[in-house]
């Protein structure tokens, strides 16, 4: 493809505890600054969306989920981008150990769900929210 960026699929994850969300923030080179995202990265050769999922987030917030719930897929950048995020949510269930990679200094947060609008940055964060807020709302 011409002009476009292979990328491997990546995942994004909307993590709850109780009324709040995890959120991270970390350099981001585009932005010339540190940026508040949802907890995401992309996928290792042969690895499944929910390994990928767990990995990352042990990596970037020492947590772990019970479970993972699909709440549906999305072109990252389509304009010149090859990647799509899943994105997934679960309830925090405890702690797992994790390291994140030379590269990335990351602070971790906890906020209040209604107050992620707000914060979050980048677009992908937003659409993962979007997509949680919708299936939360069907589901009441």
């Amino acid at each position: 493809m011409s002009g476009f960026i292979e990328h491997p699929p990546s995942v994004t994850l909307v993590v709850t505890r109780r009324d709040d969300l995890v959120v991270v923030r970390q350099r981001r080179p585009g932005a010339g600054r540190d940026v508040w995202e949802l907890p995401a990265g992309t996928l290792e050769p042969g690895e499944t969306v929910h390994a990928a999922a767990d990995r990352e987030l042990a990596e970037e917030c020492g947590l772990r989920v019970a479970g993972w719930t699909e709440l549906g897929r999305i072109w990252v950048a389509p304009a010149y981008s090859t990647e799509r995020a899943t994105v997934l949510a679960g309830e925090r269930s405890g702690t797992a150990a994790g390291t994140p990679d030379p590269d990335e200094e990351i602070h971790v947060k906890w906020i209040p769900a209604d107050g992620a609008l707000e914060l979050l940055e980048d677009a992908t964060s937003l659409a993962a929210l979007a997509l949680w807020h919708a299936a939360r709302d069907s589901a009441r």
